[in-house]
């Protein structure tokens, strides 16, 4: 085999995990609150000393780096979305920037950095003449191959977890994830934001565009990977900055029109993330595009107004704040857990994590303390809206 993997994980705790995931789908709890963070490979690159640019080189670097992440992940970091069984998953990545890259961003490459997407249209008659993709090509295509790639890798690959034989799975090829105005805002910048006022049928042309090229591009992925998705979800960070009146008129109809297409008869088809406040757009997310998770909402919500607004609705997923998770003491940052769980759990159906993303440097001891809080709060009787 080429690739050798042992990773110490009690098979109790496997179990223990899948069976809280479990009972979160249902809006109930197991033994207590599940605890999942937003881990993603800046926060493992400073831990093995290595360049963030290095899991890029090569699908060969990043396949194996996923791994050595999953394994320091099992081994050190207590939460429990990570493994609920011994296959384990892997998937191209490319930060938050593959959509906004195929479409024809400027997607920079730093080398400690995240990747990050520089805007390539300037004038509003450069946003008119614009054309979608043809699926299948720049960084989508990249990411097909890496996709095609891993799966040959991972019939490479001897893992075991826990003592017991398991298996590296590559997660179903999609498309990154970014809303058709998150799309817009890497193309165009925050001129995108006036525009939408003083141009507002240019800008919805966009949208429009935009949209019937992620649905494109989403079905070609599908041709390739017909196998059954377990939800879909879209960010929305962009959106905050807007009115609720706004977001009706240039998210919601091309965000909504994504989760028709591709999200009907999944439990979860309608996933939302928002960083940054979002209160103000709580009840056009219920109403309107009716999602049904908001995962890692962020810490400036506070957690009373997400139960007042969303509790029972839909799973809910955060939201500490990660800057506190970052600098804090081990009480503050438990104390901000037990003011989640007191607010949150009640309702069913709740995650504790971050709000959003752990920051590279987070001690693992304040991580710890996120399930230390889950199970000195116990299991609440969750109530679900009707």
């Amino acid at each position: 085999m080429r690739f050798v993997y042992s990773i110490d994980y009690p098979a109790e705790r496997m179990e223990g995990n899948r069976l809280r995931m479990e009972a979160r789908a249902r809006f109930e709890y197991a033994d207590r609150v599940p605890v999942g963070f937003c881990l993603v490979p800046r926060y493992f690159a400073p831990l093995f000393d290595i360049p963030y640019r290095a899991i890029f080189e090569s699908v060969e670097e990043q396949y194996r780096w996923q791994l050595e992440f999953l394994k320091y992940r099992l081994e050190n970091i207590g939460d429990d979305m990570a493994c609920t069984s011994p296959t384990l998953c892997v998937g191209p990545y490319f930060d938050n920037v593959l959509d906004s890259a195929a479409f024809g961003a400027e997607a920079v490459w730093p080398e400690n950095e995240t990747l990050h997407a520089r805007p390539t249209i300037h004038a509003l008659g450069e946003m008119e003449r614009f054309r979608a993709p043809a699926p299948g090509t720049g960084l989508w295509a990249q990411a097909r191959d890496w996709w095609l790639a891993m799966r040959e890798l991972a019939g490479e690959t001897k893992l075991s977890v826990g003592g017991r034989e398991g298996r590296v799975d590559v997660a179903p090829l999609s498309i990154g994830g970014l809303s058709p105005h998150m799309i817009a805002i890497d193309l165009v910048g925050t001129d995108f934001y006036w525009w939408q006022v003083e141009y507002p049928e240019a800008c919805r042309r966009f949208l429009r565009t935009i949209t019937d090229g992620l649905i494109a591009a989403q079905r070609y992925f599908m041709e390739i990977d017909p196998r059954p998705r377990g939800g879909f979800g879209l960010a929305e960070d962009t959106a905050t900055a807007m009115s609720a009146e706004s977001f009706r008129e240039f998210c919601v109809p091309y965000t909504g029109e994504l989760f028709d297409t591709f999200g009907v008869g999944l439990a979860n088809g309608r996933g939302m993330h928002m960083c940054g406040r979002s209160t103000h757009l709580h009840e056009v997310l219920v109403d309107d595009l009716r999602i049904t998770s908001f995962d890692l909402f962020g810490y400036e919500v506070e957690p009373e107004e997400a139960a007042r607004n969303l509790g029972g609705r839909m799973w809910l997923w955060g939201n500490v704040n990660p800057m506190l998770m970052l600098t804090g003491t081990r009480g503050q940052v438990k104390e901000a857990a037990l003011a989640a769980l007191e607010a949150l759990a009640p309702c069913g159906g709740f995650m504790l994590g971050d709000g959003a993303n752990v920051c590279p440097g987070t001690p693992i001891e304040n991580l710890a303390v996120l399930t230390e809080a889950a199970e000195q709060y116990g299991t609440p009787v969750a109530r679900v809206a009707g």
